[in-house]
């Protein structure tokens, strides 16, 4: 059976070895109608997008909420695109698919032979943030193992493109080594991962469980924080890494202090294109003192 699967998942993944190598352009304009497929087949997960939409826009109309959402879901599909053309595409990207932004800020942070931890949300375009980023900067990525194995190899060795290695989120102890080396570590911690791993910090106004190992890694690797977030030109296509000034004295001793300020930087980033956050996410699944579930 496992021989079968894997023989399933080799096949499925020939179209997308074949949407990588096309211009990204054609990828992206093939895959758009298949946003809208998703949205209607994808309907649980299309709930938690416009509840989370409700949470953090409530003063948004219903029908606003809706264009954002159909909208994203068109950044879906054409993410899968972008995704092939990643693992794909031989050599180095070409400059009109995008650039990276404020290197100043990643080398005045390397300047003490600190390790960077680069932290950032979960966008549509965050694959091709990863790879525009990493022809320029060695570094290396926490990713979560997918189930199937076919998939997950062919992630991963089409990650080894323009990633140093992927180390698996349980590997606390391979993350700090490469910090304490003076290593670049790649970082999007905005997820819910329970209360017992978390503080509640403010997000869109929201008490928000907030996890903690962003604070842990950077106090045990030595690390220095320095934000970024990659950003597609609704117009264009094109995607720009921006790197801004690491955070000063962080972790500050202060949890929900410090977590406060990771979130408000993601606010600020997401109001600048709300349609390519990753709203499938429960990210406010975890309620603090009780109160009662934000999804039904």
């Amino acid at each position: 059976m496992k021989i079968l699967r894997g023989l399933i998942t080799r096949l499925g993944l020939i179209p997308l070895f074949l949407l990588g190598r096309l211009p990204l352009p054609l990828g992206r304009l093939l895959m758009r109608p298949v946003g809208g497929l998703m949205h209607m087949l994808m309907r649980r997960r299309a709930g938690i997008a416009r509840r989370n939409l409700e949470l953090c826009f409530p003063d948004w109309s219903e029908q606003r909420r809706g264009e954002v959402l159909g909208r994203h879901f068109t950044h879906l599909a054409e993410s899968v695109a972008e995704i092939a053309l990643c693992w794909y595409r031989p050599g180095r990207l070409e400059q009109a698919i995008g650039e990276v932004r404020g290197l100043e800020h990643l080398r005045a942070a390397q300047g003490n032979g600190q390790g960077v931890l680069l932290v950032t949300g979960h966008v549509t375009c965050l694959e091709m943030g990863a790879r525009l980023f990493g022809e320029q900067v060695p570094a290396c990525g926490i990713y979560r193992p997918l189930r199937n194995p076919v998939l997950n190899a062919t992630q991963n060795r089409g990650r080894s493109r323009y990633a140093q290695a992927m180390i698996q989120r349980d590997d606390l102890r391979a993350m700090v080594r490469h910090l304490r080396s003076g290593g670049v570590l790649w970082y999007a911690p905005d997820q819910d991962f329970g209360a017992e791993r978390s503080e509640f910090a403010p997000f869109f106004g929201v008490p928000t469980a907030t996890a903690r190992g962003l604070l842990e890694l950077a106090r045990l690797g030595r690390a220095v924080v320095v934000p970024m977030y990659p950003l597609k030109d609704e117009a264009t296509g094109r995607v720009t890494v921006v790197i801004d000034r690491a955070f000063d004295n962080f972790p500050s001793g202060n949890p929900v202090a410090d977590l406060t300020r990771f979130n408000a930087y993601l606010e600020a980033k997401i109001r600048q294109a709300p349609t390519q956050y990753w709203w499938l996410h429960r990210r406010f699944k975890t309620t603090p003192n009780n109160e009662p579930p934000r999804y039904q």
